[in-house]
């Protein structure tokens, strides 16, 4: 039986050195305030989930004031040797020395590491995103679309000259029950989720496969219906004036941060992308410190926390930022509008993702960087995540108004987005990247840590499961994976 991944949120532990002055453990992810080190009962018996969401560096970790000893040591280095031997069981008996040395294995492995830090940004921005915001768009517009025969409207989409002012409004039951049944559908996916591994854990790999493309479409689609629904209804219920929406964004990302301590929550790709498998598409990540709580219940305040907490906060944030471009970004020049929103989200996007190791190490090689992160560590990391957040929501509107206003296949519109939506799903599908269309449900580990900050390993994923197109690999790693 395939055991479930365990958090990658390690303890921090105090360290009493010879001089009697404390100082944290590298790995230190939060100030340890004076809350913090407050007696709680059973503080100690809280423990992160097993599946995290996407992400890892940003869920909350727990606090250990222990003072570090000698055997504690031991016990961890004897831990991560049995981590290494369980996670390669056949390293000792299968390296042959004739057949490889050890300089030539690190030479390789070098080398796919540098292959795979320039080529899998290209690939997630310059190849992936494209295709999943034109399936976004087309299950947008097929929603509007639906609304408009629901409430009696054409089903023409006037997506160029459209005034919401100018038209009528949908009505509040039909905006209700869709997204009604979109939470309703969600709260279905959160309480089976641990059925459904297991279930498709046992299945043949073709049928496993086929199923979770279709759960995987089916989550993407509903995804789809909430977003619309909670973005037309704030059109059509609150002011349109552009300094009240971008207050409302505003205040919805002080909001994130009070209310999670971070702002990871609005990135979505290019920045995090998913691979296809049980391990990451059927499990909800949960980022809540528990104790002896059942496991319904643990999902059922993930649900209330991410699908009706979180996703309204988030939705705002974009609307007001994404309705202010709309008004003053070149409003009556599509292609000046469309390129400056391509070419600012790439200017954004590539430097964050190339220099996230060395935004990490700052801190390591700079004083002032190391009182800062020590001091200040969300502060920090946040500011990255707004201009992450930034990038993504130039690039998204970029691809967004391109496709809004240059295609056009049918008479029909229904049609053209219809045909459109399933060939970029499958397309997606193809590349065993469909997920990316919700994000991965839980966190991803890289195993090269290539990008720490956003673990951007999609290709490192392809490469293991699929040698035959690793470029990179040795004759002991053949001989291993055919063992």
């Amino acid at each position: 039986m395939m055991s479930r991944r365990q958090s990658a949120a390690h303890p921090i532990i105090m360290r009493e050195e010879h001089d009697h002055r404390s100082s944290l453990c590298i790995n230190a992810q939060h100030r340890l305030s004076s809350v913090s080190q407050i007696y709680l009962p059973y503080g100690t018996e809280y423990h992160p989930q097993s599946l995290v969401p996407p992400h890892g560096l940003d869920v909350p970790q727990q606090l250990f004031l222990t003072e570090a000893t000698e055997q504690d040591n031991t016990t961890m280095r004897r831990r991560q040797i049995s981590m290494i031997s369980q996670r390669h069981p056949l390293l000792e008996e299968t390296i042959n020395e004739e057949d490889i040395t050890e300089s030539d294995q690190e030479s390789i492995t070098q080398r796919r590491c540098t292959f795979l830090f320039f080529i899998q940004p290209i690939v997630s921005g310059l190849l992936v995103l494209p295709i999943l915001v034109l399936f976004w768009q087309c299950g947008w517009n097929l929603t509007l679309i639906l609304l408009n025969h629901l409430n009696g409207f054409p089903l023409t989409l006037y997506l160029k000259e459209f005034n919401l002012e100018e038209h009528a409004n949908y009505s509040a039951r039909s905006l209700s029950i869709a997204y009604a049944v979109a939470q309703i559908y969600l709260l279905i996916c959160y309480r089976v989720q641990d059925f459904l591994f297991n279930f498709l854990k046992e299945r043949h790999w073709f049928l496993q496969n086929v199923l979770l493309k279709l759960h995987i479409l089916g989550l993407a689609s509903i995804y789809i219906v909430q977003w619309v629904m909670l973005w037309t209804f704030w059109d059509q219920y609150t002011p349109h004036e552009w300094y009240f929406e971008l207050t409302l964004s505003f205040s919805a990302i002080f909001a994130l941060i009070v209310f999670t301590g971070h702002l990871s929550d609005l990135i979505c790709a290019p920045f995090l992308m998913s691979y296809d498998s049980i391990d990451y598409c059927l499990q909800f990540g949960c980022p809540l410190l528990t104790r002896q709580m059942k496991q319904w219940k643990i999902n059922l305040l993930n649900y209330i926390l991410y699908e009706i907490i979180i996703s309204n906060i988030a939705l705002i944030a974009w609307r007001g930022f994404y309705h202010f471009l709309d008004k003053h970004l070149y409003p009556d020049n599509f292609a000046m509008s469309v390129g400056l929103c391509l070419l600012i989200g790439y200017i954004l996007y590539f430097p964050l993702m190339y220099f996230q190791t060395y935004f990490e190490e700052l801190n390591l090689k700079y004083e002032f960087w190391t009182f800062f992160s020590i001091n200040f560590p969300q502060f920090y990391r946040n500011i990255r995540h707004l201009l992450a957040f930034t990038s993504c929501l130039f690039l998204w509107r970029g691809f967004w108004l391109l496709y809004d206003t240059y295609i056009y296949i049918f008479e029909e519109y229904y049609q053209t987005y219809f045909i459109l939506f399933l060939i970029s799903f499958l397309l997606l599908a193809f590349l065993q990247t469909s997920s990316s269309t919700n994000g991965p449900l839980s966190n991803i580990t890289d195993e090269y840590n290539i990008f720490p900050l956003y673990p951007n390993c999609y290709l490192s994923i392809v490469f293991e499961r699929y040698p035959q197109l690793d470029w990179f690999r040795s004759p002991i790693t053949d001989r291993n994976r055919q063992l």
